[in-house]
């Protein structure tokens, strides 16, 4: 097996071209989106970004995909010195890793050997599915802990991941079919909580890329997972089929659940949904900062 210590590059140095303050971002569409122009100033230490970034327009122009590319970089309101907002070039993550590799630069180097190294590890990974299973479950350790969960939280939240892919599983030997369906069924658990995904994670303050799961409490993965477990049991002790049958047989294991939360709550006095979430202080002061600048209506989506 691969030694991943050595082919691995430690998260925080492939991040951090993201994470660096002078690099403006903005939240569009609940996804954030980087100044293209930052992102070179950056790498190259060019005072004329604008300039590079025309060149380099110019020079993947003659490369296949270019086009494609292309039609991905949008052009938002960024903040600048003088304190006034000017449209410039903004892309998404994705997008901004693919300039990245086009910037001949020492400081993209990092970022290069990174995107090889994931490259090579789907490779083995498609030869080996256990590799990759490990691997994930490594990788999500490592997470866990740089959001300062404990030991004992962490392995409560793989096991809220061994029970939710249970119930996915379940669901689609059952006939249920991945998008509308799926996400309608899935949902159900969170609307019998009292809220929906979406707004549960409006009220710990996530957007629609966060994991909901990955900011509960304890007590909100356990009553997760007994709504789920009992969604399982349920459908099976039916034999429900398609839609309308796994919809009804998971009605009544939510409601279980619920039942559970509210007697829970009468007891302690007091809801158990937290509006506490993992995010880390800077990750917390750029999603305020976004807030602020959306009620301001930056970079608004027209309707």
């Amino acid at each position: 097996m691969p030694n991943e210590e050595t082919n691995l590059l430690k998260p925080s140095t492939t991040t951090a071209f993201f994470e660096d303050e002078e690099v403006r971002r903005e939240r569009y569409n609940d996804e954030r989106r980087f100044s293209i122009v930052d992102i070179i100033s950056l790498l190259t230490g060019s005072e004329r970004a604008r300039k590079y970034r025309n060149d380099l327009k110019t020079k993947l122009a003659k490369e296949e995909g270019f086009t494609q590319l292309s039609e991905k970089i949008g052009q938002l309101k960024f903040l600048a010195k003088d304190g006034k907002r000017y449209l410039g070039d903004a892309g998404d993550t994705q997008t901004m890793l693919r300039i990245i590799q086009s910037i001949p630069s020492p400081k993209v180097e990092p970022v290069k050997q990174w995107l090889a190294s994931l490259g090579n590890q789907r490779v083995e990974e498609s030869n080996d599915p256990e590799l990759g299973m490990q691997r994930a479950r490594e990788r999500a350790i490592r997470v866990y802990k740089s959001r300062g969960m404990t030991d004992k939280e962490i392995e409560q939240r793989l096991q809220t991941i061994d029970t939710r892919h249970h119930y996915t599983d379940e669901l689609k030997a059952r006939g249920i079919k991945d998008g509308l369906e799926y996400a309608l069924l899935t949902n159900i658990s969170y609307t019998r909580s009292g809220k929906s995904a979406q707004d549960y994670k409006k009220y710990k303050g996530l957007v629609k890329t966060d994991n909901l799961r990955d900011h509960m409490t304890r007590t909100e993965m356990l009553l997760m997972g007994l709504s789920e477990e009992a969604d399982v049991e349920i459908a099976k002790s039916k034999d429900a089929k398609g839609f309308d049958e796994v919809q009804d047989a998971l009605m009544q294991g939510a409601d279980i659940a619920k039942k559970a939360k509210e007697n829970l709550e009468e007891k302690v006095g007091k809801s158990i949904l937290d509006t506490d979430n993992r995010l880390t202080q800077k990750q917390q002061a750029l999603r305020d900062k976004a807030h602020e600048q959306q009620a301001l209506g930056y970079n608004q989506k027209k309707k």
